[in-house]
């Protein structure tokens, strides 16, 4: 056994131990909250992010958006054959994908048709528009105020996420054009009648797949007559 003095200094090496163990404690976990908050910046917070992306679409719209998708739209019907016979080379045609092979083409097109449907109760309201006449939905339009996907962006040939700081920013991109093609086209319209009118859409959509109906992301809409 140890002295009574020996104990005591084993006691204090204990006890100094521990504190040094603590502070070190505290230390660790002040680097690693300020670790986490340069991560967080890095990635482009909301909290910490200059980008504004409805000032980048309001800059856009007019005089690059829109021109953009005239310019690539074709009637649908023409198009539906196209994509029939095969998708790859109408997508090469009338179409934009950046990711290059094997990655959905992001299309546009002119419709013309009659609302067969309408779910407009909901926030991610849905009509669906026969085109060819035989009472069923050629095509879905997303008819808002909620417009899900990144087609709007995506076919635009001179939007790339390399032109971004980060993902964040390219995606907040997708949801501010979402916004302005809804604010638009599609709030004025009186969502509550549409079921049995004609229409005339310009709209995108994504496809990888010639079969589905496109869910359309519409960016100009016209209810003919009454």
């Amino acid at each position: 056994m140890g002295t009574p003095k020996n104990n005591r200094v084993i006691q204090q090496a204990v006890v100094l131990c521990a504190v040094c163990l603590m502070l070190t404690g505290c230390k660790i976990e002040r680097k690693s909250e300020q670790d986490k908050l340069k991560q967080v910046a890095a990635a482009g917070s909301n909290a910490t992010s200059s980008f504004d992306a409805a000032a980048e679409v309001r800059g856009m719209w007019e005089p690059k958006v829109l021109p953009a998708i005239n310019q690539l739209a074709v009637d649908f019907r023409e198009l539906k054959k196209a994509m029939d016979a095969n998708l790859d080379a109408a997508g090469v045609k009338h179409g934009h994908r950046e990711k290059g092979e094997g990655a959905p083409w992001n299309l546009a097109a002119r419709i013309s048709g009659k609302i067969v449907d309408a779910d407009t109760e909901v926030r991610a309201g849905t009509a669906d528009i026969d085109v060819d006449g035989d009472g069923r939905a050629d095509v879905q339009l997303q008819m808002g105020p909620i417009v899900k996907g990144t087609t709007l962006r995506d076919i635009l040939p001179f939007v790339s996420f390399t032109s971004y700081t980060n993902q964040i920013d390219f995606a907040q991109l997708a949801n501010a054009l979402n916004d302005r093609a809804y604010e638009s086209a599609l709030k004025s319209v009186d969502r509550a009648n549409l079921k049995g009118k004609s229409v005339e859409v310009l709209g995108v959509f994504t496809t990888d797949n010639a079969s589905d109906v496109p869910l359309v992301t519409v960016t100009a809409f016209k209810v003919l007559g009454k």
